[in-house]
């Protein structure tokens, strides 16, 4: 059994050509897998809160038994929405920027009379204003409070990527303690190590998981390769619309599918459900219903403006 390589559906853009056509395509499906996907930066962003001062009141109630998805209600089942449900009580956030030592550090209370939503987003607020003005984090790097707030893995990473800049700079002045921590935290979570395979079956799920990250790494050249034409204004925003048409929903439901898959990676044959996921997930696929429907008109307005998108 053997996998074909799986490509981004491009949105109906053509392929720009060199003197050789086909190195263009095989350029794009022999690169390399992806170096971190969102899921193994989450475990590794983890283990380096874990040795945060201060920190330690969030790592334990992440662990806790008790510790229930605001979303779902069930317990974690991945790094991402630990981390996620972690950042939007705002105070975390400010024991993170604290640690960097600033000459004004942040309230990290809050008031249990007074509105507690309320208060979090406040103290979002002021970790997102302290980054900015101490310039700790460069402005297109900063997430903005509604982004950490969204259901969605396109702001979250985002903030992840704000969240990375602050902890590395804290790593980087030898902040980071790491005899605080006997285990790592990231235990609890297995990561999907690609090691030679085994057996026919072994290399089936490498190559599975391998695709399914190249895939969303050129969803996500394909969504920059969008925000650049918007943010130049290279071609109409209506143009924009219609060529790309839900992208950014695509990507979004690609990245859980992956943050699914990634946990089954290194277990036993007799634990890795990856047909239970394809049915607990089946009703995300219809995100691509609106790009078939629209790719016909994508591929011939792409025909059209194909001088302004190179």
């Amino acid at each position: 059994m053997e996998l074909s390589r799986r490509t981004a559906p491009g949105m109906g853009i053509p392929v720009m050509e060199t003197s050789n056509p086909s190195q263009n395509l095989e350029s794009i499906l022999n690169r390399n897998t992806p170096a971190t996907s969102i899921y193994q930066k989450s475990i590794n962003l983890l283990d380096k809160l874990a040795c945060i001062d201060g920190f330690e009141p969030y790592m334990t109630a992440m662990f806790d038994d008790g510790a229930r998805d605001m979303k779902e209600g069930a317990p974690y089942l991945n790094p991402i929405q630990l981390l996620w449900d972690t950042f939007r009580q705002g105070t975390s956030l400010c024991v993170i920027y604290n640690a960097l030592h600033p000459s004004e550090p942040l309230d990290t209370s809050l008031d249990e009379t007074k509105n507690i939503l309320r208060q979090r987003k406040e103290r979002v607020y002021r970790f997102v204003k302290a980054c900015k003005e101490t310039q700790a984090v460069r402005d297109e790097d900063l997430f903005t409070i509604s982004e950490l707030f969204k259901d969605d893995t396109n702001s979250f990473v985002k903030v992840l990527k704000t969240i990375e800049i602050v902890v590395d700079a804290v790593q980087s002045r030898g902040l980071l303690d790491t005899d605080r921590i006997a285990e790592k935290p990231s235990a609890k979570f297995a990561e999907a190590q690609l090691g030679p395979p085994q057996d026919n079956r072994e290399r089936v799920v490498k190559e599975f998981v391998e695709t399914e990250r190249k895939y969303v790494q050129d969803l996500e050249l394909l969504q920059g390769y969008m925000d650049e034409l918007q943010r130049k204004n290279i071609i109409s925003s209506d143009t924009i619309r219609y060529i790309f048409a839900n992208l950014n929903s695509i990507v979004d439901f690609q990245r859980r599918f992956l943050v699914g898959i990634e946990p089954y990676v290194p277990k036993s044959p007799e634990e890795q459900h990856f047909g239970e996921l394809f049915v607990s997930m089946k009703e995300g696929f219809m995100v691509y219903e609106p790009y078939c429907a629209n790719y016909t008109r994508a591929t011939k307005l792409c025909i059209a403006e194909q001088e302004a998108l190179k």
